[in-house]
């Protein structure tokens, strides 16, 4: 499950990198023709900008999503161990010590422990 993380982590660092360059390309180009009209982005480069920003989103929706799943899971795992090592413990409780008392008294055992 972890490695599934890390995945995600870097496939979002990736895009990220991707994004970054093609904003540095973009004022590079911008300073490039200071006298003139900074150029509109063409088509292309919005739609993968676009693309990268909603891909990037998703990637981000699915890690929550596997980190909730997980944390879930294991406080299951977590509450199901500790109800096996109850029922394997003697009774600590005041009505626990006298019920076993009685039994043992009943059944001829030995009484107190």
């Amino acid at each position: 499950m972890s490695q599934e993380v890390e995945q995600q982590r870097n496939t979002i660092a990736n895009l990220e990198q991707r994004l970054e360059n093609v904003k540095i390309e973009n004022e590079a180009r911008s300073k490039e023709r200071q006298g003139e009209k900074p150029p509109s982005p063409t088509r292309e480069i919005l739609t993968e900008l676009t693309s990268l920003r909603d891909e990037n989103t998703n990637l981000k929706r699915e890690q929550r999503l596997m980190a909730s799943a997980f944390h879930d899971l294991a406080g299951r795992l977590q509450v199901s161990s500790v109800t096996l090592q109850r029922r394997s413990a003697q009774p600590a409780s005041w009505l626990g010590r006298q019920r076993r008392i009685v039994e043992g008294n009943l059944g001829g055992g030995a009484g107190r422990r």
